[in-house]
């Protein structure tokens, strides 16, 4: 019998994947056989991503280039668990443990978190964190790459667009960047 596979499990809103999540997942790559990249459904923190299927075809982009060590896949269960559960926010233990029920004898899971997500302001937010900890590994990754969604969404979304787009886009992926520019997402007055 095979032993089970070291499966990381990495969430994130991916709005939009950038340099900074692909640094915590060579990062992470070290400790786990495969990752999973797993796009918040309805996120607990109330934020407003774009919609679950452009953020896929995004993250999918970003896979498919990227070089993180370790071979990366797209998990789109937060969706399916937000159907059971309509209106209410997909939390990280859920998941855990709807993983972990799936991947059973055929995967050891554990849970990849950024340096954002690690500081306790942040963390004891997550519902259930103790029980997260006490139920899974946490690989918690360093910051070496200080480059947030939230940096790339302010300056495309910057009137002066021309002169912020390069430095905005030297934040992505050339195909997460071809993606944002094809589709004219974040851009004041789209999407």
């Amino acid at each position: 019998m095979m032993s089970p596979i070291k499966l990381g499990v990495f969430g994130s809103a991916f709005d939009p994947p950038t340099l900074g999540h692909l640094d915590v997942l060579q990062q992470a790559a070290t400790c786990h056989d495969c990752i999973l990249l797993v796009p918040s459904a309805f996120h607990a923190f109330d934020k407003n991503p774009l919609p679950f299927g452009l953020r896929l075809q995004m993250l999918q982009c970003f896979i498919d280039e990227a070089e993180a060590g370790c071979p990366l896949e797209v998990c789109d269960l937060e969706a399916e668990l937000l159907e059971q559960n309509p209106g209410r926010p997909v939390y990280t233990y859920d998941l855990m443990a709807a993983l972990t029920s799936q991947y059973q004898d055929k995967a050891t899971l554990s849970f990849i978190r950024g340096p954002d997500n690690a500081r306790p302001e942040t963390w004891n937010r997550f519902y259930k964190s103790q029980e997260i900890e006490e139920t899974w590994p946490i690989f918690t990754a360093t910051e070496r790459v200080a480059i947030r969604s939230s940096n790339v969404r302010n300056i495309l979304e910057s009137e002066k667009i021309a002169d912020d787009l390069q430095q905005g886009l030297n934040m992505l992926l050339p195909s997460v960047q071809a993606f944002i520019i094809n589709n004219n997402l974040y851009q004041t007055g789209n999407p």
